[in-house]
């Protein structure tokens, strides 16, 4: 179909524009003007000459001289006022608008094999290609490099946990275990039997041991057992059996023939071993005519765990007591308890200044190569911790407790054999009177996330416990730490210190620790700051000194210039009269003597990355 032809005329008889109407109008013209009769062009000029007043008819001769190409099928004829003769002529006014196809031409189009081929394809192009950017999206969400969260802290790794070896009846410890649930302690290190290979032959100490977990369980306290494997009494069957050479039990225990013989014709020790005790390591057995070793009293011999059956024996007792509930073992002087079978002399630890002081019958004397740390003692912890995860009821997820209790530094053991068996890596007590030594000590330990307790050399120190429970370490704290009075069971200040445990910062922050110097004397305070992106930072100032410091934290590189007071103890509060918000000055924090000050801050963003 085709638009109708358009004519549009000017008033000079010229095309016009499209959808232009020309409206004609015709008045009387005084017959004294003559100025239109003489050509087209005239017509033209005199029409910017004229007003309209002055606007005159042609002659007929004139008119007939004027070209016009209209269409009239689209003009209109309107009819002015007819008393004075006025008529319009509007152009296009009839103009019909396109009005599409048909239904039939569309069904005709609509079932051409072309036209359906073409939809067809596009249809399935539309799909293909929205698929190819669905995977497409969906490979760049899987393989773009992102970063894993943190794995969670487990129970023992967040803390607190308290060491209650001390306490040497169930009694007392049921007692004990709502203070324990209100400080929101996590586990519990106890003794149970005094002879730990006791539970082969009677079972009465195992069965009171299962009693006191199912209470410890509705207050939600883990019990971790401490054990020591490395002897048994001499009036022990074992003992009794291997000094009379009994096949089964001959190797039972580390015998040596003596060397040489006194003046007095009695045999002299196979080597220069030292006890713990400060005494000859070993002792003459009249009935096996041979030495036997013992590390520690003149009592307890020393089992051979380079004698399969002697593993196998502690082996029960591991899974006796994991089976009974517990959540953990924690074993005492595990460091000894392989020694070299060559039995060679020690040497002496002249690198030591304790060792200077000492004598050649002291312990500290020697270095103990022979009698402590040996190779052989990695893979029988590995094999310990392994049983211990995997015996039922535990669920091998690295959720119990395979540790050591040292009553000395075992930090070069622990980075020298870097051993991924304990759960958590081990530290002895570290006493905290020198902040240099304490900080370079807990620097050492701190990238293992080990656990630690911080002890004070006078006495039992409740504010020592904030410091440790800021620390990246399981901390663990004695019972009278937790900083409540005989007479009540309010742990409030301990209790809010050991839930910021939870928090971001100290549960998967950073860390900075170091010796401040104080500002009114030359003495050191011990300060560790914690922080993680996006989080409140926080930071402990312990003084260890007898008198007051005013502590300058600016060596914290996170630290700004003002900080603010976190939680104070009663004992801090009375003191300095400081008030939980209130703002402090970082280059002059005041910290009573024997007590920690927690604050809080916004970490310094532009150190931190």
């Amino acid at each position: 179909m085709s638009e109708p032809r358009k004519n549009h005329l000017t008033i000079d008889g010229g095309q016009g524009r499209e959808d232009e109407h020309v409206v004609a109008s015709y008045k009387p013209i005084p017959e004294s003007d003559t100025g239109f009769r003489t050509s087209k062009s005239n017509l033209s000029k005199s029409k910017e000459k004229v007003s309209a007043e002055e606007e005159k008819l042609l002659e007929k001769e004139d008119e007939a001289k004027i070209t016009t190409r209209v269409d009239m099928a689209d003009a209109k004829y309107v009819v002015g006022d007819h008393r004075n003769g006025d008529a319009k002529i509007e152009l296009d006014a009839n103009k019909r608008q396109f009005s599409g196809l048909t239904k039939e031409e569309l069904m005709k189009y609509a079932d051409d094999p072309f036209w359906v081929r073409l939809r067809w394809f596009m249809f399935i192009m539309f799909w293909a290609l929205w698929l190819c950017m669905l995977a497409g999206a969906i490979a760049i969400i899987v393989r773009a490099p992102k970063c894993a969260p943190p794995p969670p802290k487990t129970w023992y790794e967040k803390g607190p946990l308290v060491d209650m070896s001390s306490v040497d009846n169930f009694e007392n410890l049921e007692s004990e275990l709502p203070l324990l649930q209100n400080s929101q302690v996590e586990g519990i290190f106890t003794y149970v039997c005094k002879d730990t290979y006791e539970v082969l032959e009677t079972p009465d100490c195992l069965q009171q041991f299962k009693d006191f977990v199912t209470k410890a369980k509705k207050y939600s306290i883990k019990v971790i057992v401490d054990l020591t494997a490395n002897f048994v009494s001499k009036s022990h069957t074992w003992f009794a059996l291997s000094e009379n050479r009994s096949a089964e039990y001959d190797n039972y225990f580390i015998w040596a023939k003596g060397g040489d013989y006194d003046e007095a014709g009695k045999p002299q020790v196979p080597n220069n071993w030292v006890s713990t005790l400060d005494t000859p390591a070993w002792s003459w057995s009249e009935q096996r005519q041979e030495f036997y070793l013992h590390q520690y009293g003149e009592d307890q011999p020393d089992l051979n765990f380079t004698n399969p059956d002697v593993v196998r024996q502690f082996d029960k007792v591991l899974k006796l007591w994991m089976e009974a509930g517990a959540d953990g073992i924690r074993l005492h002087k595990a460091r000894q308890l392989v020694v070299n079978a060559s039995l060679a002399d020690e040497v002496a630890d002249a690198g030591s200044g304790i060792a200077r002081e000492a004598t050649h019958s002291q312990y500290k004397f020697w270095r103990h190569r022979h009698t402590s740390d040996l190779p052989a003692l990695e893979p029988l912890l590995a094999h310990w911790a392994h049983l211990v995860d995997h015996t039922p009821p535990a669920t091998g997820a690295g959720e119990t407790v395979f540790t050591l209790a040292e009553e000395r530094r075992p930090e070069l053991f622990l980075l020298r054999h870097n051993l991924t068996s304990l759960r958590p890596p081990s530290a002895a007590p570290i006493q905290v009177s020198n902040a240099a030594e304490v900080v370079v000590r807990l620097r050492n330990l701190l990238p293992y996330w080990p656990a630690i307790q911080l002890v004070d050399e006078e006495e039992t120190n409740e504010e020592l416990s904030s410091l440790a429970l800021l620390l990246p370490a399981a901390p663990v704290v004695d019972i009278n730490q937790l900083g409540v009075d005989n007479n009540t069971t309010d742990s409030s200040h301990f209790s809010q210190m050991a839930a910021m445990r939870q928090d971001s910062s100290i549960e998967h922050g950073l860390y900075s620790i170091a010796a401040v110097p104080a500002q009114n004397s030359t003495n050191k305070l011990i300060a560790c700051a914690r922080w993680k992106s996006g989080h409140t930072g926080y930071a402990a100032v312990y003084n260890p000194n007898l008198e007051e410091a005013r502590a300058n934290l600016t060596s914290l590189s996170t630290v700004p210039s003002s900080l603010t007071i976190h939680h104070v103890s009663l004992n801090v509060k009375l003191y300095t009269n400081y008030t939980n918000n209130a703002a402090v000055n970082s280059d002059d924090v005041l910290v009573p003597p024997k007590s920690t000050v927690v604050l809080s801050y916004v970490p310094n963003t532009t150190v931190e990355n």
